[in-house]
């Protein structure tokens, strides 16, 4: 028994490490602390989170809640800048959340969020490789 004390004592870090994982990635996905960058680095080299990030991205449930957020506030950018400069834009841009989702292109990971509002749909293209290249598009609603 007292040789496993030291064994516990030596684990109970790695209990810890599982449930900061998913905070520390979502530091490293909003791309804007260059300090925290170099340990991010390191995280993404470890062999089980690669592994639990090609499960996810094989999932369109996990992949859009895991960069809902970060969709969220570039596809919000990018359609109130429309919506400054277009009546138009305007009248269908009410701040909306993008409740659906569907994949644009799986192998990528590009994901389309869209709200329907109206006789419309926002369409809101959002590539997790590079968040600040969303494009935004208002559709017809197919009847």
């Amino acid at each position: 028994m007292r040789k496993l004390i030291p064994i516990i004592f030596l684990l109970m870090p790695l209990y810890g490490w599982a449930g900061a994982n998913e905070a520390d990635l979502a530091k490293c996905r909003e791309y804007i602390n260059p300090a925290v960058r170099s340990q991010c680095v390191q995280l993404y080299k470890k062999t089980s989170t690669r592994v639990a990030f090609s499960k996810c991205k094989k999932s369109l449930d996990c992949w859009s809640k895991r960069y809902r957020k970060q969709a969220e506030q570039y596809c919000s950018r990018a359609f109130e800048m429309r919506a400054a400069r277009s009546q138009f834009w305007n009248r269908y841009w009410n701040g909306q959340d993008f409740d659906k989702v569907r994949w644009l292109d799986e192998s990528e990971g590009a994901m389309v969020y869209f709200e329907e509002e109206g006789s419309a749909v926002l369409n809101c293209f959002f590539y997790p490789n590079a968040p600040s290249r969303v494009k935004v598009k208002i559709a017809s609603k197919a009847r």
